[in-house]
């Protein structure tokens, strides 16, 4: 007997994944003209929207990115992609990908304190005996 208030279930796990991002707020990208059509292409879409919340998948895929950016392929162009992951595809598989390290732009040093905290009620520290917010809090 058909139940009103029974959720229909989706046609395809990559429909219900695409739906489940779309939810969220999560920007969901489109395949391609040419492979919209093609079941192989949306099998490995909804294998992704499955994976995209693993941190150690996404960690796999931000070490492909940069070595891509350091060979410096343009990610925006497929087949130039396509071509980079031909050329390394015995060390994609092996797992010889290692992350690069980060060492883009100046180190950033922490900041050490020297002398004591001093409270404005306290006696200023340049010894002239008045209080320093009467002192040296009113130069600053």
């Amino acid at each position: 007997m058909w139940n009103p208030f029974k959720k229909a279930a989706p046609a395809a796990t990559e429909t219900a994944d695409k739906s489940k991002a779309q939810e969220k707020g999560i920007p969901v990208p489109e395949l391609p003209p040419e492979l919209a059509n093609s079941p192989q292409a949306k099998g490995m879409m909804a294998m992704f929207y499955r994976k995209w919340k693993d941190p150690a998948f996404m960690k796999q895929l931000r070490i492909l990115a940069a070595h891509m950016q350091k060979d410096g392929v343009n990610m925006k162009d497929m087949k130039a992609v396509q071509a980079w992951i031909e050329a390394n595809k015995d060390k994609i598989e092996k797992g010889q990908l290692e992350e690069l390290p980060s060492g883009g732009g100046p180190k950033i040093e922490t900041f050490v304190k020297t002398g004591p905290d001093v409270g404005r009620n306290d006696p200023c520290p340049c010894g002239s005996g008045k209080k320093y917010k009467k002192c040296c809090a009113e130069k600053e």
